[in-house]
């Protein structure tokens, strides 16, 4: 009786579900949400008893009823779920924009990173052609008076539209990691002369960027660790002028590294237990200190003489 009457609902939601053109995942959690018996039932019911329009014996097999069909829709939930993983129940997504511009810089990727690298290009007077697959933030961006398009970075019918084939500069700040490596390496691929920038989340998804044919690599912290270290060694006793030049020296210095590490690096064997490239690493962190001791010597013999008043 349970089944028969969530049946009987189910189908009326269903229909009512094509009425109002709900698709695919939203159209199933709809008439399975709402083919159980509601808790209202229990009041009807109830009232029902009071002024005895119902018997004791009907009264209860109703609320045996609403109560099963409450603890029915759960598992039918699950079982929905799994139907779908297995049958591999395409997940309804946005179209993407269509994009009618083609500027000389790509950004893939409007998040936090993409965000400032597009305001600073944007007020030197560059246009910039905007992709994510974020929708909620590029809604965002329009609202605050910033051009962006709707749609995955990585399929390369959007890119090409996106202007792939003319731009000078393609930035990848997208926050997948495997997304932004594939971008790189199309990109380079289609596009060998042009000039990418790329975000990395950490020292191997530099090493990977690297591999896949990226220009210049930005560590996601490295350019702000160094700046909270210049301000550390200003408050060491180090005038502005010597930390300014330790930092400028250190990222000199790490960068040349990070592309000698790059050659050795294996991405099949763990960092730790590749033999080559620990001893390297150790090799030219002595290098660095050496050379950082020698940068601050120089930096103090160096220092312009305070102005007079």
């Amino acid at each position: 009786l349970t089944l028969a009457i969530m049946a009987a609902k189910g189908m009326v939601l269903y229909v009512l579900s094509l009425v109002f053109n709900l698709k695919g995942r939203d159209r199933w959690l709809f008439t399975l949400g709402l083919a159980q018996a509601g808790e209202f039932g229990f009041v009807l019911v109830s009232f029902s008893l009071q002024q005895s329009v119902l018997t004791p014996n009907l009264a209860q097999i109703i609320l045996l009823v609403i109560s099963l069909s409450m603890l029915l829709t759960p598992l039918f939930f699950i079982a929905y779920e799994r139907l779908s993983a297995r049958m591999g129940e395409p997940i309804d997504e946005q179209e993407p924009d269509e994009i009618d511009e083609q500027q000389p810089v790509i950004i893939a990727g409007i998040g936090r990173f993409g965000q400032v690298v597009n305001r600073l290009v944007q007020m030197a007077g560059f246009k910039t052609t905007v992709l994510d697959h974020d929708l909620a933030t590029i809604q965002l961006m329009r609202k605050f008076g910033f051009k962006g398009f709707f749609g995955d970075p990585t399929r390369p019918e959007l890119l090409h539209a996106a202007g792939l084939d003319n731009a000078k500069v393609l930035v990848v700040a997208l926050d997948d990691k495997k997304a932004a490596v594939k971008l790189v390496r199309y990109a380079r691929r289609e596009r060998p002369d042009i000039h990418i920038v790329a975000r990395a989340h950490d020292r191997v998804h530099t090493y990977e960027l690297y591999r896949a044919g990226a220009d210049d690599i930005v560590r996601e912290m490295f350019d702000s660790s160094l700046r909270a270290g210049r301000y550390v060694l200003e408050n060491m006793g180090l005038t502005d002028f010597e930390a300014a030049g330790m930092e400028q020296f250190f990222f000199k210095k790490d960068r040349e590294a990070l592309r000698a590490l790059a050659e050795l690096w294996d991405p099949n064997v763990p960092v730790a237990e590749n033999p080559a490239y620990v001893e390297r690493a150790k090799e030219l962190n002595k290098e660095l200190e050496t050379e950082l001791v020698t940068q601050l010597d120089d930096a103090a013999e160096a220092e312009p003489p305070p102005r007079a008043n």
